[in-house]
């Protein structure tokens, strides 16, 4: 535990917040990003002070509901954790990194169910240890919470085929299952798989047919339990906010092979992670040549353990339930055209499954096996807390330290061009260094010609030569070439850059003639 809580602990703000990492935010405190200010010249620290003030939790679990697609639990709870711990990015994300060591503790409890305690502290090991489990728990997210529901729901759920049908499992096993959905939609995957295999199993296994109406009554009690958020739920899925980014316009061939490729990026991920991303070409290819070797070496002991290990086939609970998670990720990419692999942390429900079944199968192998899995992951999280690998996605530490770059007072005019890149654009704000001489306003998009923004304060604008930095997610056309302030006449400076989709133009602004 001390080995996990140091590893996501370490140097944990240092990187600046992202998208979704904002929406959490701004959810959680009970707002929406229409509350950005538009138009008007503010410094980085006012942008800051948006993340403060949090609200009661009904109102953060209001905020989630109407602007975003995901159940209120984990917003509920962080808006409690602000009001105890304040806001910071620390705090945001150690709240996460709370859960991730809840799911190593309950790890390490499914793995001794499954196969005595030297699986469990394996087990416990492997998910200390790996980036995959480190990066959900540094992200302010919801992903490590769902985890350490999906651990302890597990365990209960495997001691219930055990036969140990205490009062406290039953319960357990209801409540979990029934707080995990309030947690994530995608917990239904788990939540699906258990209830899938337990029912082949009773079918399967005669004996046990007496057992059914048992099983049925927990399954009915904990659709009963989330019968009050239904409605919402409906409603969401309906709407597809926030899902539109899962469909890609892919050839055919793209279709069929990514979803396989970027599983195995995942199950890499969860061993290794190299820098693959913003690097020299042959970086990229030994890094990912190092990473299939490492991945390969550990694979073949896994498939060797497993040979030897009686408690692993395809009809053992935990890999019954992790092909059916994964078939149901692809059932929904191919069949609803959601593509659930594209990001890796989609994969978090087969995370506790696929840890505890490498455990059963490493646990008798030879110890130098384990030692490669623990450098692997000890190397991979040097790598990514100094942001090396696992860049935050658009770079907002790129873009904003460009911002914020120039010695002479800069002014950056930023349009997210609609609200779904309201997010985006305040990361590359917050992402401004502290010292930086920066005012930044939100403001419509430029045209292609001469541009005059409307700004409110337009007094703000510095007297002397200055910068001024154009910044538009997507922008496709391009940027004016001249600008005119009140005060100043802005002329290009090089060429237009364009990091991760985000337009940017740079300006030399001198005092207009009188």
């Amino acid at each position: 535990m001390l080995l996990a809580a140091f590893l996501r602990l370490w140097r944990l703000a240092a990187k600046p917040l992202w998208v979704d990492e904002l929406y959490t935010a701004f959810y959680s405190l009970g707002k929406s990003l229409k509350e950005i200010p538009l138009g008007t010249l503010l410094p980085p620290e006012r942008y800051w002070s948006l993340l403060a003030d949090p609200g009661t939790p009904w109102q953060a679990a209001q905020a989630v509901t109407v602007h975003s697609n995901h159940p209120p639990l984990f917003f509920m709870a962080m808006n409690g954790w602000f009001q105890g711990m304040g806001i910071s990015v620390w705090s945001m994300r150690a709240f996460a990194v709370l859960w991730g060591l809840v799911a190593v503790a309950g790890v390490f409890y499914l793995g001794r169910r499954v196969g005595g305690p030297k699986v469990g502290t394996l087990a416990a090991l492997l998910m200390a240890v790996s980036p995959y489990g480190i990066y959900l728990s540094q992200e302010a997210r919801h992903y490590s919470l769902a985890v350490a529901i999906a651990v302890f729901a597990l365990s209960s759920w495997i001691a219930l085929l055990q036969g140990d049908r205490s009062l406290r499992h039953w319960l357990s096993w209801i409540g979990l299952n029934a707080l995990g959905l309030y947690v994530h939609y995608f917990y239904s995957f788990s939540l699906i798989a258990q209830w899938l295999v337990t029912i082949s199993r009773l079918l399967w296994r005669r004996h046990r047919r007496a057992q059914t109406l048992s099983w049925l009554l927990a399954m009915g009690a904990t659709l009963l339990l989330y019968l009050p958020w239904l409605s919402n739920a409906l409603t969401h899925f309906q709407a597809e906010g926030g899902t539109n980014w899962l469909s890609q316009s892919t050839p055919i061939w793209q279709t069929v092979v990514l979803p396989w490729l970027q599983s195995l990026i995942a199950a890499v991920f969860m061993l290794i992670l190299l820098p693959v991303e913003q690097v020299p070409l042959w970086v990229t290819i030994t890094s990912a040549l190092i990473m299939l070797g490492v991945f390969s070496l550990v694979l073949f002991q896994i498939n060797r353990g497993w040979r030897l290990e009686p408690l692993l086939d395809l009809w053992s609970p935990l890999v019954s339930y992790g092909l059916v998670v994964f078939g149901l990720m692809l059932s929904i990419t191919y069949g609803l055209g959601k593509d659930l692999t594209l990001a890796p942390r989609y994969f978090f429900m087969l995370y506790p499954a696929v840890t505890v079944v490498a455990a059963l199968a490493l646990v008798y192998r030879r110890q130098w096996v384990v030692v490669v899995v623990l450098v692997a992951g000890l190397v991979s999280q040097l790598l990514i807390s100094y942001d090396l690998a696992l860049l935050k996605s658009y770079l907002p530490g790129q873009i904003g330290r460009r911002l914020g770059a120039d010695a002479q007072p800069t002014l950056v005019l930023i349009a997210p061009q609609r609200n779904s890149y309201r997010a985006r654009a305040l990361s590359y704000v917050l992402a401004i260094p502290s010292h930086a001489n920066v005012q930044i306003a939100f403001t419509e998009p430029a045209t292609t010609e001469t541009w005059q923004p409307e700004l409110t304060n337009s007094d703000k604008i510095p007297a002397e030569k200055s910068t001024l930095w154009l910044v538009e997610p997507q922008r496709q056309i391009p940027f004016p070439p001249k600008v005119v302030l009140s005060s100043q006449t802005c002329s290009l400076v090089g060429e237009r850059i364009k990091t991760e989709g985000t337009g940017q133009q740079k300006y030399q602004c001198v005092v207009a003639a009188s």
